[in-house]
């Protein structure tokens, strides 16, 4: 099972980074939380026991896209706090200590909200039980925060969805895919590129998928990731 040490991982943001930016994805200056993150990285060494925070301070904000449907320009934002433990693999069957990663895109003309999303690992309660719902969730809306005439649908925080884990690398290669036809397709099949998103895969796919693939035959996979089967308790 293939775990980037932090240097990798450091390694790793700042190629995305630098790709970003010569194809024009990202002003430099307002995407540097990035270049801090993968600093702060570098102080773990060699250890594949390593946390990461995009905060909503400094997050990634990829270059305004014409919407035809809203007839407006749209900016997606990406910000995220990943903990990642090897340890915890034997432990839990996957290497992720704490998740979360959050998509935001603002209407640019009028400054409005009109998407957030998570994907998340779920987290505990007071009595230190998991929350309902599966262990790694994708939730729509969710924690609110203050953005300008934000709808109420944007403060519910389920239905939580199951999803697989991801990272900054691969929601990128999302946006990209999604936002950015030109610039994906120059970008797609690029050897350092693709090394790049298969090993962000190999940390949050391979696990998730791995215990896909015992449990399909056999039980609802819904129940097999809920977050109750992963308390400490069982541990």
């Amino acid at each position: 099972m293939y775990i980037p040490t932090a240097q990798e991982m450091a390694k790793a943001l700042t190629y995305l980074y630098n790709r970003l930016g010569e194809l024009g994805l990202i002003d430099y200056s307002q995407s540097n939380g990035i270049l801090e993150a993968a600093s702060k990285l570098r102080g773990f060494g060699s250890g594949k026991a390593w946390h990461y925070r995009i905060e909503r301070s400094k997050p990634l904000i990829l270059i305004p896209v014409s919407s035809a449907r809203l007839n407006a320009d749209i900016c997606p934002i990406v910000f995220i706090d990943i903990e990642v433990d090897e340890a915890l693999l034997e432990e839990k069957g996957f290497p992720l200590k704490t998740l979360n990663l959050t998509l935001e895109i603002i209407n640019k003309s009028n400054g409005r909200l009109i998407h957030r999303s998570h994907i998340d690992l779920a987290t505990h309660n007071e009595e230190g039980k998991y929350q309902d719902g599966p262990i790694f969730h994708l939730q729509f809306g969710g924690k609110s925060i203050e953005i300008k005439s934000e709808p109420d649908v944007f403060k519910l925080r389920k239905p939580r969805w199951l999803h697989p884990p991801m990272d900054l690398v691969l929601i990128s290669e999302m946006l990209i895919a999604n936002f950015y036809p030109e610039q994906w397709n120059k970008l797609k099949n690029q050897d350092n590129w693709i090394d790049l998103v298969t090993d962000s895969q190999m940390l949050c796919y391979k696990p998730f998928f791995d215990i896909a693939n015992e449990n399909i035959e056999k039980d609802s996979l819904l129940k097999s990731f809920w977050a109750s089967n992963w308390d400490a308790n069982q541990n």
